[in-house]
């Protein structure tokens, strides 16, 4: 099979035939039609990004950071859905991480529990480390209130240290 170039003033169809003129050349690219580039992101767009991004220069952000609040629907906060986590408990429950990175890269995340039930006990993984010197002592929670959470980890879950602001009314 051989191949080549082809050049054509008029193409006809059975239906139609068209003049072929104000063909581009490879010096409009740039100028009077802008190149495409599937892997190139706009700059002048907002960007919306389905899969996991590495920006090894590091990040600025100048203007406010938004993310969803990830509604569990089972007891386990799943680390590669976000980093604000919502839970209503109404019985006795244990509390599971997952899918924490690997060492040396930092997890944080924060859980809002809301407690709707009577004497309520949540149980946390062994791995977690209480603020205040508590050890592994969690703090106490109070029914029909909210209480919030922030557990860091460096060593991929080994040791988690958790912080708590309990007992909101609202």
């Amino acid at each position: 099979m051989a191949f080549g170039t082809v050049k054509v003033d008029t193409i006809t169809t059975s239906t139609q035939s068209v003049t072929v003129d104000n063909l581009l050349e490879s010096a409009d690219i740039g100028s009077t039609v802008q190149g495409y580039d599937a892997d190139t992101a706009k700059t002048d767009t907002a960007q919306t990004f389905t899969a996991l991004q590495t920006l090894n220069a590091g990040l600025a952000v100048d203007g406010p950071y938004k993310q969803v609040a990830e509604a569990m629907s089972a007891l386990d906060v799943d680390c590669s859905t976000g980093n604000y986590f919502t839970k209503s408990i109404s019985s006795n429950s244990t509390i599971t991480f997952s899918n924490i990175p690997a060492s040396g890269t930092v997890c944080a995340f924060t859980l809002e529990l809301s407690l709707t039930g009577s004497s309520t006990t949540i149980t946390w993984p062994s791995s977690v480390y209480w603020n205040n010197d508590a050890g592994q002592t969690a703090p106490t929670l109070t029914d029909a209130r909210k209480h919030l959470f922030t557990f860091i980890t460096s060593d991929g879950g080994t040791t988690v240290r958790g912080a708590a602001l309990v007992n909101y009314t609202a």
